[in-house]
């Protein structure tokens, strides 16, 4: 593992989620396409439940169905989500296999962070389904 990369932990995530405000989850909503297109990638394949599952809680989020997370962990997966968005970041997207590495970190880095939160949601959700 890089040096860079031995730096993606959950403090270069609650470092950098300091720095998201509520433009930046309407960010997430408008790279959509991207986003799926990342989301089919085989890399992500064990994650992509995972994944989806955020784009979800944000969304609920955004349209104020669920309001019951505290922000720090909104703005982590924010982050997270345009981290890994974004093609240019430690190491480009560009370079096969390693490029996602990095996202990979980062995303797992983030559910170590927020997990309570996600399964939380997962049950709020479920709750939803049923009535």
């Amino acid at each position: 593992m890089s040096e860079k990369n031995k730096n993606i932990n959950k403090e270069f995530i609650i470092g950098q989620s300091k720095n998201i405000n509520s433009d930046d989850i309407d960010k997430v909503e408008r790279k959509k396409k991207r986003l799926n297109k990342i989301l089919n990638l085989r890399v992500f394949s064990k994650q992509r439940q995972k994944l989806r599952l955020l784009v979800d809680l944000l969304k609920e989020y955004r349209s104020g169905n669920y309001r019951i997370i505290p922000w720090r962990s909104v703005a982590a997966i924010t982050f997270t989500l345009l981290y890994i968005l974004n093609p240019l970041d430690i190491v480009p997207d560009v370079l096969p296999v390693f490029g996602y590495m990095d996202d990979m970190s980062v995303f797992m880095a983030l559910y170590g962070l927020v997990d309570k939160d996600i399964e939380a949601y997962k049950e709020w959700k479920l709750s939803k389904t049923i009535d």
